[in-house]
This record gives structure tokens, C-alpha cells and sequence, in this order.
């Protein structure tokens, strides 16, 4: 960029997780003014809790984001359809559920929707526990700065007697420390835990499958993404025995997989983002796996006429040219 200097710069919500915002950086260059802006991590408009991500129309260099750029997400009511029969299921089982879940963002959407089940009679039975002393702290922060989660959400909570999630769900309890912790182990029936990591990689889901994963009458429901080679993704794939701390543990509890949680913008959404933009910016694809960027790459090109380019690792932008 040479001797350009930032001009002015600004922040506005991607709706994705609380905090995360889109960047729009003005550069004061040699030839004139030239907008800069950066996606970061787009919302899916269909989850609760966040607002849509805010359209900008203006720019002359966007760096979006790819991460879902070659497939949608399955639509969040047949997932919530989906769940409430794995409830009922588990119920009918006299079973628990464990729900390995990522501490920023989707545990708060899961206390949510838990929260409107209850609500709506659907919880009668079960006491959640929230077992991750982390996503207690994230709730904290999403119930001190609600006036800026979804209105209708909010709205929906107050209409039940809160404004909060932890009110929301009078049935969940919050097991900050070891011994709280373990004291769940002794629940026989009707429990729904909510632990991290959200890919099982660590935290204390993992003790709560070294005392679970072997009985038929447990259900695992998998609501995010799971990488391969972790051990969510082993689950997920259908092996039949895990080693944890030392020892091997059968797998007999039923796995479900609930595609409908990402908080991510899927490719219809990341589309009609770009789409907004009414100056014809110059496209660069960042944050996706190859696969992903070149579907959306392609797409952008045959349904919205833009010509996105692909940056190398290394490589240089030159603001100043577009």
C-alpha cells in the first residue's frame, strides 16, 4: 500500500458469535480514498440469538470468507424436529444425553433452544446441566449484553419470565467446579449434558464418556463440526471402541448427528452477502478449505457475475490497484 494511510475505519456485526464483526477499513491512497472490507466469519441468519450480518454496498476490495462456500445447512426446524425426537427417545430409553459443544456461541444457541422447549412443555423429565466452565463464563457475557442479541429472541425470553438464557431454562444447572462436576455421574435418567470441547478433543466431556459411552441407553448428539482425527469425528464415523485415559471403552451409546446448529453463513447466505455490494469490488476468497473456496468461487461467478480470485499463501494485495 506504500505511503497509504488508514482514513477512517469501522465495525459492524457479522452475526455470527457475539463480537464478531465485519471490518470496513478506508485507506487514503495516492490515487483517492479506497475501501477495504473483510467478512470475518459470517452468521447463519437461520440459528437464534444473533442478528442477520449487517449488508454493506460499498467497497473496492472485499476479502470474504469461504468456510461453507460449497454447501448449505440443513433448515434449523427439522433439526429442532429432529432433537425433540432424540428427547423423546431418551426418555423413553431412560437414558441421558451428552452434548459435546463449543463454548462461544453454540451452547448458547442449544440453552436457547432448550429454553423453547421447555417452554413449550417438551422438557418434562429432565434437568440440564451446563458442565463447562467456560460457556458458563460466554453465557454470562451474552446475558450482561443481550440488548444487542436478536430483539425477537430476547422479546421471546421476556415473554417467558426472563431476559436472560440462565433464566430462561429454569432447569439447568450450572456445575462450575470438579465436585459438581462429578456428582453428575451419579444421575441415572433424565439428564441432558452440555460439556466441552465441542470436537471432544479435551475438557470434560471426556470423563462423561469414560462413564457413558458403554451404556446403550446413552445418547450423544453431535451439533457441530468435527475435524478429522478427532474424536468427535471418530463417533461420528462409527467406531465401535475409543481409548480414553488409558483405557479402551466401548462404544454402545446412540450417535446423532444435528446439522442444522452452525453458526455459520452457508452458501446460499455468503451469496446473498456478496450480492449487496452494488460497487463491484475486486473478490479475494480467504478462510476455507480449498474444496470449499473453489464451489464458491464458481458460484459467485456463474449466479452473481463476480470474478473472485483465490490468493496464495505469501502473496501480496495491492490496495492501490484493486
Amino acid at each position: 500500500l506504500g505511503k497509504a494511510r488508514p482514513a477512517d475505519a469501522g465495525v459492524h456485526d457479522a452475526g455470527h458469535i457475539l463480537g464478531a464483526a465485519i471490518v470496513e477499513l478506508r485507506l487514503a491512497a495516492a490515487g483517492g480514498e479506497r475501501t477495504l472490507v473483510f467478512s470475518g466469519d459470517l452468521g447463519n441468519p437461520q440459528t437464534s440469538l444473533m442478528r442477520p450480518p449487517a449488508r454493506l454496498t460499498a467497497a473496492d476490495v472485499v476479502l470474504m470468507e469461504s468456510t461453507y462456500g460449497d454447501r448449505d445447512h440443513r433448515d434449523l426446524q427439522s433439526t429442532l424436529d429432529e432433537f425433540a425426537e432424540i428427547l423423546q427417545q431418551a426418555a423413553a430409553a431412560g437414558g441421558n444425553i451428552l452434548i459435546p459443544s463449543f463454548a462461544v456461541g453454540r451452547t448458547q444457541e442449544l440453552l436457547f433452544q432448550l429454553g423453547r422447549f421447555y417452554h413449550q412443555g417438551r422438557l418434562q423429565g429432565w434437568t440440564v446441566f451446563l458442565d463447562s466452565p467456560m460457556a458458563s463464563a460466554v453465557t454470562g457475557l451474552y446475558n450482561y449484553y443481550r440488548d444487542i442479541l436478536d430483539p425477537a429472541d430476547v422479546a421471546l425470553m421476556r415473554r417467558n419470565g426472563s431476559d436472560n438464557l440462565t433464566g430462561f431454562l429454569p432447569v439447568l444447572n450450572v456445575t462450575d467446579d470438579v465436585e459438581s462436576s462429578r456428582a453428575i455421574n451419579e444421575v441415572e435418567h433424565g439428564a441432558i449434558i452440555i460439556a466441552g470441547s465441542g470436537m471432544c478433543t479435551g475438557g470434560r466431556i471426556r470423563h462423561h464418556f469414560k462413564h457413558r459411552l458403554w451404556r446403550p441407553d446413552t445418547h450423544v448428539l453431535i451439533v457441530g463440526y468435527q475435524a478429522q482425527g478427532t474424536l468427535g469425528r471418530l463417533l461420528v464415523d462409527g467406531v465401535d471402541h475409543i481409548r480414553l485415559f488409558g483405557q479402551s471403552i466401548a462404544v454402545k451409546a446412540q450417535i446423532h448427528t444435528l446439522g442444522g446448529f452452525s453458526a455459520h453463513a452457508g452458501q446460499s447466505e455468503l451469496l446473498d452477502w456478496a450480492a449487496a455490494f452494488n460497487t463491484r469490488p475486486q473478490f479475494n476468497l480467504v478462510h476455507g478449505e480449498p474444496q470449499a473456496m473453489q464451489a464458491l468461487q464458481a458460484a459467485l461467478r456463474d449466479r452473481l457475475h463476480i470474478q473472485a480470485r483465490m490468493p496464495e499463501r505469501g502473496e501480496s494485495l495491492d490496495l492501490q490497484q484493486g
